[in-house]
């Protein structure tokens, strides 16, 4: 992907620089684009998380924004670990396979990657994608920075964008066999073929 990627990374509850750039350097090495980051940290407090998300999505326009920590457990009405519901408030649309995905890829190193309650999804023409605070940060953008091109050319409506299936359709097109050709003519009968066929039907030896 070459087009530039304007990212915000979002800290929950503070500043964590260690993690940041291991964030960044994920998305350096692994995107191969200029990567424009926007960082900030809002405390636990769920209206400042979604105002700072919904200005980063609808006035900076950003193509990403990534959240990191605030994505455990936690008691029900605790103020607590309150990113994911911040999150889901200001979405347009769900992508759940994203976090899906960072769960799977990050359970290989760490376990308790299924605990994590981040969730991903589509706020206008951002994607927005929530990391666990921590060394699992990185771990988990790496399970789906291969698909971040993809979501984002969809969100720029670029025409080339990738679709489900269109490498399978291309490996069947591929592997096909190829259609059969017309029947092949008849063979027809010449003149003393057809004058013997005569014959044996009335009986006579071809002799006579």
């Amino acid at each position: 992907m070459t087009a530039v990627i304007r990212v915000g990374l979002l800290h929950v509850p503070g500043l964590d620089f260690a993690t940041g750039e291991e964030v960044r350097r994920v998305l350096a090495a692994e995107l191969g684009a200029v990567v424009f980051l926007h960082e900030s940290y809002a405390a636990g407090q769920r209206n400042w998380i979604e105002e700072l998300l919904t200005r980063w999505c609808d006035e900076e326009e950003l193509d990403l924004v990534l959240t990191v920590g605030g994505t455990l457990p936690a008691p029900g009405p605790s103020s607590r670990e309150i990113v994911p519901e911040a999150t889901a408030a200001v979405l347009d649309r769900a992508l759940p396979g994203l976090a899906e995905a960072m769960r799977q890829a990050g359970q290989e190193d760490e376990p308790l990657a299924w605990i994590d309650r981040g969730i991903a999804g589509i706020r206008s023409r951002t994607l927005i994608v929530n990391l666990p605070a921590g060394a699992a940060a990185a771990l988990f953008l790496s399970g789906i920075v291969d698909l971040l091109p993809p979501v984002l050319a969809h969100l720029r409506d670029d025409p080339d964008a990738p679709v489900l299936g269109a490498r399978r359709a291309v490996d069947l097109d591929v592997d096909a066999p190829a259609p059969p050709g017309p029947p092949a003519p008849a063979k027809g009968l010449d003149a003393d073929e057809f004058a013997a066929f005569l014959r044996r039907r009335r009986g006579e030896s071809d002799d006579e």
